[in-house]
């Protein structure tokens, strides 16, 4: 079986052809799995806290990055029946387990479906409540392609002007941490930003390595919660470490970031993401700490990993092939078309 990427998990390539890249987005997951279902640490040291914005604002940045890296390659079209393709499938299948298996309002779905819970929490549940990260994203796909209909890809510049902006509405509002996408697009948007410099890379290996621990002690020191104001540097943080490592020279830390482990696990991280929820409620965190963690939390993760991998390689695969082959049915029929 090849390993794929997460976000072009059919075809063999890396995130933008670079294999490094998901090794951080399993770093991710990772991160956001641990802060979901296990406890880390004391409690005093709040990493459970910490481990959470850290996922997720890195696995923001590398999608902003991924995105516009995309739409700078492909049409308009492309861009939004990929994506569509992606997301929709896996999203609509886990919300019509729920509402089989618990029931959702006619409202409450239609704000599920509609990818706005995030601007209504009150209407989800707590194995829906996670979703918020989609909605900001597809809120973020929606953005990104009208920039690049209106004004081409010029256009698309204007991603560091309004990562500036929604950063600057979160100082106004004091809001270190929001799932509102006003309050929190600054995260993907910082790796759009970063996706449209010039590829740039180290020269000297002891520099590379430095650059990328400095900015990984920046992004966690900016995602604990009691970093005060340092928490509106979170997005910039995160946008650096993925600066630093897209700029690395061959060495130990690309080789590890780029293994077949953390790629399999990229390549099932949106998967991972959409169900691991069902295995952190209801009789799967009841009974004594020993019986959560020692017996039901393994039971889950298995459970989980299970259901990714049949989600990314044979659901997921199924939708993402048949866009791809209309595409190419499209494309042909217009240069057909032309021929004539």
């Amino acid at each position: 079986m090849k390993l794929r990427g997460l976000d072009e998990p059919k075809n063999g390539r890396a995130v933008h052809g670079v294999p490094a890249l998901d090794g951080l987005r399993a770093i991710s997951i990772g991160l956001v799995l641990a802060t979901h279902l296990l406890p880390l640490g004391p409690k005093s040291l709040q990493l459970n806290s910490t481990a959470g914005p850290m996922g997720m604002s890195l696995f923001f940045v590398l999608s902003g990055y991924l995105i516009v890296s995309t739409l700078y390659s492909s049409t308009i079209l492309e861009f939004i029946v990929k994506r569509l393709a992606r997301i929709l499938p896996l999203a609509y299948l886990y919300i019509l387990l729920v509402l089989t298996a618990f029931g959702l309002s006619k409202r409450a779905l239609l704000y599920h479906i509609g990818f706005i819970i995030n601007y209504r929490l009150d209407q989800t549940l707590p194995v829906t409540e996670h979703l918020w990260s989609l909605c900001v994203e597809v809120h973020f796909y929606a953005l990104v392609a009208i920039l690049a209909a209106v004004g081409g890809r010029r256009a698309l510049m204007i991603v560091w002007p309004c990562c500036l902006a929604v950063t600057a509405m979160r100082v106004v509002n004091g809001a270190h941490i929001d799932v509102t996408t006003h309050l929190r697009m600054d995260e993907i948007l910082a790796g759009a930003c970063i996706a449209t410099l010039r590829p740039w890379r180290f020269r000297s290996s002891a520099t590379s390595a430095s650059a990328w621990a400095l900015a990984t002690i920046i992004w966690a020191a900016s995602s604990h919660p009691d970093s005060g104001w340092l928490q509106y540097l979170r997005p910039y943080a995160a946008g650096a470490l993925l600066w630093a490592t897209i700029s690395q020279p061959p060495n130990r830390l690309i080789l590890l970031l780029s293994s077949h482990t953390l790629r399999y696990v990229a390549a099932t991280s949106y998967a991972l993401y959409v169900f691991h929820p069902l295995t952190a409620h209801g009789w799967w965190n009841e009974g004594s700490v020993w019986q959560r963690y020692l017996l039901k939390r393994p039971l889950g993760f298995i459970f989980t990993l299970v259901a990714a991998h049949a989600s990314t390689f044979y659901w997921e695969r199924v939708w993402i092939q048949t866009a791809r082959s209309w595409l190419r049915s499209k494309t042909h029929q217009q240069v057909t078309g032309r021929s004539w």
